[in-house]
């Protein structure tokens, strides 16, 4: 158990679905930890050290947030079958790494406004679930006036957006990148999907043949997962030790090893960061040391490219 797959995660989070799609690309087994939608997160915060985002993948005592950086973890243990399946590897995954920019920023907040204000009495949005998105978002919940604006005014930015996608499969490829399904499909997939889940229905402004290469990457599945507690998981960190940091090579203005530092994301939840020492740091990612009563020391590990670090006093 202590070097399980551990995914962090709950069952309508758009970006979950994103690492479950990768999880069934590669066939591998994992123990899934459902986290509550809302705070409180007493089983995952302890974890993290304050980051309350979804997803995180726990190896042990190595949290590892941000599906930029966790799909890169499984990737790197993970090499087959491989999510970049072009001869090129190397050219498809800066195509992908640039697609992602789209996908998780204009296409994923375009399409949960859009749902949220066109379908608001779906049973998903309970006023806990509202009024902790909002606090998330630093952002007033919207009245009945703004939801029918908001909605006509996202749906007018998702049209073109899923014309582009009906633009790369009308050569008849089942998929993104070709006839072979890579991440490129995950990361446009989990922002169409998470309007279905929201909305509790199948979504009417998708388009048919975007709506049945839906359906082929969902039928690749989540791979092999079996439930596992919250409780269980803080178990299976305490058990475990964190692997060696990588070497620092830090960038000019960067904190020095050693110091306690907050890591948050830079669009939202910035006000839930993570704290901990830092113990190393380079131009891509980051990692701090945290201890916690209930797991004893975790190394959290963050990518650099979306998050700010910052020191902190202690």
């Amino acid at each position: 158990m202590p070097g399980s797959l551990i995914l962090h995660h709950y069952d309508f989070s758009n970006y979950s679905e994103k690492v479950r799609l990768v999880l069934g690309l590669k066939s591998l087994e994992w123990r899934s930890v459902e986290i509550p939608a809302t705070l409180p997160k007493p089983y995952y915060t302890p974890l993290t050290g304050g980051y309350r985002r979804a997803p995180s993948l726990q190896i042990g005592s190595d949290i590892f947030c941000d599906t930029n950086l966790i799909i890169d973890e499984l990737e790197r243990r993970f090499p087959q079958p491989t999510i970049y399946p072009g001869t090129d590897a190397s050219a498809q995954r800066a195509f992908i790494s640039a697609l992602e920019r789209w996908t998780d920023s204009g296409l994923t907040r375009n399409a949960i406004n859009y749902i949220s204000c066109a379908h608001p009495k779906a049973s998903r949005f309970t006023p806990e679930f509202l009024a902790d998105r909002a606090a998330l978002l630093g952002k007033p919940e919207p009245g009945l006036l703004h939801r029918e604006a908001s909605a006509n005014k996202n749906l007018s930015q998702l049209r073109p957006q899923l014309d582009w996608i009906m633009n790369i499969l009308d050569d008849g490829r089942n998929y993104i990148c070709g006839e072979n399904m890579s991440l490129a499909d995950c990361l446009v997939y989990h922002p169409l999907w998470v309007m279905d889940q929201l909305a509790e229905r199948p979504t009417e402004i998708i388009p048919e043949p975007v709506r049945k290469w839906m359906n082929r990457v969902n039928d690749t599945g989540h791979g092999k997962p079996k439930a596992m507690t919250g409780s269980t998981a803080l178990v299976a960190a305490n058990r475990s030790s964190p692997g060696p940091p990588l070497p620092s090579i830090p960038l000019d203005g960067d904190p020095k090893p050693g110091r306690k530092v907050a890591i948050a994301p830079l669009d939202y939840g910035r006000s839930n960061p993570s704290t901990g020492a830092l113990v190393s740091i380079d131009s891509r990612q980051m990692t701090i040391q945290h201890t916690h009563e209930d797991i004893g020391t975790v190394h959290v590990h963050f990518p650099r490219l979306g998050y700010s670090i910052r020191p902190v006093a202690g």
